[in-house]
């Protein structure tokens, strides 16, 4: 693990300024390095460089990766952890001033929406190195330190809340893995691997994805596969064994077995289903 951590002195008596600097570091963590659970004096920005690890605040969990960062507020219990296989590089600043709560509020930022995503690492890794630079200078290079801190801010202002189209990080999530499933439904997508492609943990996947959408990622591919069937079955030029093998089994009888127990009736009975039905209209 390699740690660097700066004290600022900027102003050191003054308490009536807009922002006041306390102090700024970069880790490299170790695989499940763990911060808290604690609360803060003072209002801190992560920026993760590249790794993931989880967040935990406010009663909610968020697992991060590379190009995001989060935002922890003063007097709320925060706790963070790396991961065990890809442990984050993360940098950090902390302050507080006057005119704070306007910038978090033009930011978006928030206790609801503690994360941002944004593309300007290289950007924002300038910026960290230029207010490390600053603290060897002690007061001398206040003016450097704070512009540097005023560009990372400006970046945070444009950046993305994240993944504010849906409002939330989970539903976010659960979106995707849906997606990844009406994608490849048919290959038999093992969850690890699901799970791997959203850099999830394999239990928390599953967790916020039955909570989300009422069953778990394995019981909602099985219901696309056999809606799917459903629809394939209307086509009379596909034989069950075509029908199978497109809904990703390579098993004709366990298809069927899967099919009944799910709709109540074999293939071959729901296709002499739909064709009483289309006779009598």
């Amino acid at each position: 693990m390699t740690i660097q951590h700066y004290e600022f002195q900027t102003f050191p008596h003054s308490t009536n300024m807009d922002v006041k600097l306390h102090y700024c570091g970069t880790e490299q963590c170790a695989p499940g390095h763990t911060v808290g659970p604690m609360i803060r004096e003072y209002y801190k920005i992560h920026y993760i460089h590249s790794g993931q690890g989880i967040l935990r605040t406010g009663g909610n969990t968020y697992c991060l990766s590379g190009g995001q960062g989060f935002l922890i507020k003063p007097d709320i219990l925060t706790y963070y952890r790396a991961d065990e296989e890809d442990p984050w590089t993360y940098s950090w600043v902390a302050f507080n001033g006057l005119q704070v709560e306007y910038y978090l509020k033009r930011s978006h930022l928030s206790m609801e929406q503690p994360v941002f995503e944004t593309d300007q690492n290289e950007f924002i890794e300038n910026c960290f190195m230029e207010m490390f630079k600053a603290t060897e200078h002690g007061l001398n290079n206040e003016l450097r330190l704070l512009g540097a801190f005023y560009s990372f801010l400006s970046v945070i202002l444009q950046a993305d809340p994240a993944l504010h189209a849906t409002g939330n990080i989970r539903g976010h999530y659960v979106e995707q893995a849906m997606e990844i499933i009406g994608q490849q439904y048919a290959n038999n997508l093992p969850m690890e691997q699901l799970a791997r492609k959203l850099k999830l943990n394999r239990k928390y996947l599953s967790k916020i994805f039955k909570e989300t959408v009422g069953v778990t990622p394995q019981q909602y591919t099985l219901q696309y596969r056999m809606n799917r069937a459903c629809e394939l079955l209307c086509n009379p030029l596909l034989s069950i064994s075509e029908i199978s093998s497109s809904v990703g089994y390579k098993d004709p009888l366990l298809f069927s077995r899967m099919f009944k127990r799910i709709l109540g009736l074999s293939p071959t009975q729901y296709r002499k289903k739909l064709k009483e039905a289309a006779s009598e209209t």
